[in-house]
């Protein structure tokens, strides 16, 4: 193999963890954008309905919803805080 070539490989090898988190942060901030919408339709749909069941069903899953994305927007800003550091 010529030396180019070689070399891009050992570049390959040498920079695989910054690319899979590169797209572990990818991956995850997609999922963020997908529980946005739904969190934002739960909100809408318990704007419309008046109290009952269904409306508390749909205020307890927005509640679970907004939490699993509060924990995933802290968890995608440490990684993106670890990765600027270095």
């Amino acid at each position: 193999m010529k030396l180019k070539k070689l070399l891009n490989q050992l570049n390959v090898f040498l920079h695989a963890d910054e690319q899979l988190q590169q797209d572990k942060d990818e991956a995850l901030a997609k999922v963020l954008k997908k529980l946005k919408k739904k969190e934002m339709k739960l909100q809408e749909a318990v704007y419309l309905l008046p109290d009952g069941d269904e409306r508390k069903f749909l205020e307890q899953e927005l509640k679970i919803v907004h939490s699993q994305r509060k924990k995933g927007i802290g968890l995608l800003s440490e990684m993106r805080g670890r990765t600027a550091e270095k």
